[in-house]
């Protein structure tokens, strides 16, 4: 099969989305279907085509025409230039499979009308969890997605809550399937927890993430665990004000890769997911590959990542937050539970499901 997946972001960017695509891409090559990344072209000195990790990149600049009048009135014109783009990248593919939907949508589903090629859209809680609201500041934004999704032959979306916010713009998502991201335990270690209190959080340094109410409330657990550190992971327009939040026993790591969220767990005894929105939280799985507790918001999706197995807490009431940190810590889930969860969302079996949509929806 040829699959076209289309993402908000792609690598050099980061992000679950981008972690979501390239994961997919490369299962959906091992088991011999051609795949090519097609990705807004964003910052525009990045090449038009390139390779990640294995999987080829095609970068299109698709953008959407704003409020300035003379943008709208050649945005016919610019939509053709996208989709000759379009055409110029080969063979017509069996299906194109939206992430995340953002300036990609308008291009592809024209595309897709032209060439009678089934469209898939899922959601990842960009309509209403995105850290720079755009859904809220675009009416573009929002009539591309309602009529994207009257387009599509499917729609999915990562939760249950990422639906249900999608559907108060898109109708159409109302009840829309829901398949979860993933995380491949192949690439995580469980390790015996260490005997200190410690804590790691990790992710975009943004207001969204809630590690602003996370450091709040890990002032209230030193008070009962005074030897306790919190190990913060990551970097964003947030950082210097996170330091400036920090008291005792918080530090800092800066941006990390996968090995270093890996020895970022191997070193902590519980993690934490404090997000102000969270539309799913790969995060969390990738702590439970890991065997680590979590302690998760309830505020988004994190509930279907986690199997509600962990502590789940609203992350704005700081005593609540901080009497988690300090239960996860005396009482911690056992490991290898965690660790099944976690083997049970595998990309592999995140795969099976689309795969079986693109079968129905190409046949159908």
């Amino acid at each position: 099969m040829r699959i076209w997946l289309a993402p908000s972001a792609f690598f050099p960017a980061k992000g679950g989305v981008e972690e979501l695509t390239l994961q997919l891409a490369r299962d959906y090559q091992r088991r011999g279907h051609d795949v090519l990344v097609v990705v807004h072209r964003h910052p525009a000195d990045l090449p038009a085509r390139d390779d990640i990790e294995g999987v080829p990149v095609a970068r299109i600049p698709f953008e959407l025409p704003g409020r300035r009048p003379q943008r709208l009135a050649t945005y016919p014109v610019e939509l053709g230039r996208q989709l000759a783009a379009l055409r110029r990248l080969g063979p017509v593919p069996d299906v194109v499979h939206v992430q995340c939907a953002a300036n990609q949508v308008a291009p592809l589903a024209a595309y897709t009308a032209l060439h009678r090629v089934p469209l898939v859209i899922t959601t990842q809680g960009e309509v209403t969890m995105d850290a720079a609201q755009v859904y809220q500041r675009s009416a573009q934004l929002r009539t591309v997605l309602r009529a994207g999704s009257r387009r599509a032959a499917a729609l999915t979306a990562c939760s249950r809550r990422a639906g249900d916010d999608a559907a108060t713009v898109a109708p159409r998502f109302a009840g829309c399937e829901v398949v979860p991201n993933g995380v491949d335990p192949s690439q995580w270690t469980v390790t015996d927890l260490p005997e200190a209190p410690v804590y790691a959080a990790w992710g975009r340094h943004v207001p969204q993430k809630g590690l602003d109410l996370l450091i709040a409330a890990f002032a209230r657990v030193r008070e009962k665990l005074p030897n306790a550190v919190l190990r913060i992971g990551g970097d964003g327009p947030e950082t210097v004000r996170l330091h400036e939040m920090a008291g005792a026993g918080v530090e800092f790591t800066g941006s990390l890769d996968r090995s270093g969220v890996q020895c970022l767990l191997h070193s902590s005894r519980v993690a934490v997911v404090p997000s102000r929105l969270e539309p799913f939280g790969i995060v969390a799985l990738e702590a439970m590959a890991a065997g680590r507790s979590v302690v998760w918001s309830t505020h988004g999706g994190l509930a279907d990542a986690t199997g509600g197995i962990g502590w789940g807490v609203d992350p704005s009431d700081e005593r609540a937050l901080a009497a988690a940190l300090i239960e996860a810590d005396r009482h911690p889930v056992e490991p290898r539970r965690v660790r099944q969860h976690a083997e049970s969302l595998s990309w592999a079996g995140v795969a099976d499901r689309y795969l079986a949509i693109y079968d129905r929806v190409a046949h159908g």
